[in-house]
């Protein structure tokens, strides 16, 4: 992937190639071969402004199957050219997806850029049945931990969520996988590794394989980013409306999910902080001791707790102890089930809500006691 980005000393725009991800692979353009992997995904940004709605049409008449468009970069640019991408690829009839070049070295400054993409994406669409993609490459997050940068992406996820995306990804080099970011079962991986002579699938777990940036479409006259996809992920997305707003998202604004095997479910998170916010902590190893069977929205039950606690819906982030709430009547509308590794059992998680609609996140089914509770404020 390429970047642009405005200074902050003027409107001079700063490219770059991509220094980490070209150093694994320098070679003359490629085109087609029986031998190449497919061309299923091809990337876009500003560089690819020119493209006019006849190139979206020869894409896709040569295999292309959907499009990832940058949407936003740190905390304040955002691609000028985002709404005439996207509608020359929904006239091509491509499904439409968006990606965020990171920029975050904290948890803070993963929220606000997460809510900068949000706010890039409303703007060419309201729906919310498509893939939203962290870009992991930049050269400040080489500088940090692994668990630095695994919490600050879930923190990126969380406000995703929040706004009612549940189809999240991250892209990133093939040698940043495991030594400066993890991938889990909500961001299963779009890895970038180009060989000179790509045949086959690397990474079949991930939904994604980017294996040349330099791929030459016939009749094309510039290089472009190409994909192999490993499941349907990325497609079936729909953008709907191009040039529009969205509003707030309602509690079943979306019937998509990752992972989730066709089944709906809300997947959003929580709302403002608990009471203990101090409380509020990333755990990768937790995260990566569950696997995700199915989720499904549900209907709208009363629980009431102090029992155990609320997380994201893989259990990565916990955001609070549910003792903290103790009057709260919690109103169900989706719920999982999780295969825990370490004890090779089953459990069914439940989405919720607060009565005043102000906290939420997923607590085990076994700490939850049927009814309104009485002290309820």
């Amino acid at each position: 992937m390429k970047q642009t980005m405005f200074t902050k000393l003027g409107v001079t725009l700063i490219a770059s190639a991509g220094v980490f991800l070209a150093s694994t692979g320098v070679h003359a353009s490629l085109t087609p071969s029986s031998s190449n992997p497919l061309t299923d995904m091809v990337d876009l940004s500003s560089w690819q402004s020119n493209l006019s709605a006849s190139d979206y049409q020869t894409l896709a008449d040569n295999g292309v199957k959907a499009v990832t468009i940058k949407a936003s970069e740190g905390t304040g640019y955002i691609n000028p050219y985002l709404s005439q991408q996207v509608k020359y690829a929904q006239q091509a009839g491509l499904s439409i997806n968006f990606y965020h070049f990171a920029r975050f070295t904290s948890t803070g400054a993963a929220q606000q850029e997460a809510q900068n993409m949000i706010n890039a994406v409303q703007q060419v669409t309201d729906s919310k049945n498509v893939v939203m993609v962290v870009d992991f490459e930049a050269s400040e997050l080489g500088s940090l931990s692994k668990a630095a940068n695994n919490a600050n992406l879930a923190a990126f996820d969380q406000v995703i969520n929040n706004a009612g995306y549940n189809k999240t990804d991250l892209y990133t080099m093939s040698s940043w996988v495991g030594t400066k970011i993890d991938l889990n079962d909500q961001n299963k991986g779009w890895i970038a590794n180009w060989p000179s002579t790509p045949t086959g699938n690397k990474y079949p777990d991930a939904n994604a394989w980017q294996w040349a940036s330099d791929y030459r479409f016939p009749g094309e006259s510039s290089d472009l980013d190409v994909s192999q996809l490993n499941n349907d992920f990325y497609l079936n997305s729909s953008t709907g409306s191009s040039n529009h707003t969205a509003t707030t998202p309602s509690d079943n604004s979306d019937s998509s999910s990752t992972a989730n095997n066709g089944n709906s479910g809300d997947g959003t998170a929580v709302i403002i902080p608990g009471p203990k916010p101090e409380t509020n902590q990333y755990s990768a190893s937790r995260s990566q001791s569950v696997k995700l069977i199915w989720r499904k929205s549900m209907g709208r039950y009363a629980f009431h707790t102090t029992k155990g606690a609320r997380y994201s819906k893989h259990l990565g982030i916990r955001y609070d102890y549910n003792k903290y709430l103790p009057n709260a009547t919690w109103y169900t509308d989706g719920h999982e089930k999780l295969y825990k590794k370490t004890t090779g059992r089953y459990n069914i998680y439940y989405h919720v809500r607060s009565h005043d609609n102000k906290h939420g996140g997923w607590i085990w089914r076994g700490y939850l006691t049927r009814g309104v509770n009485p002290n309820q404020n």
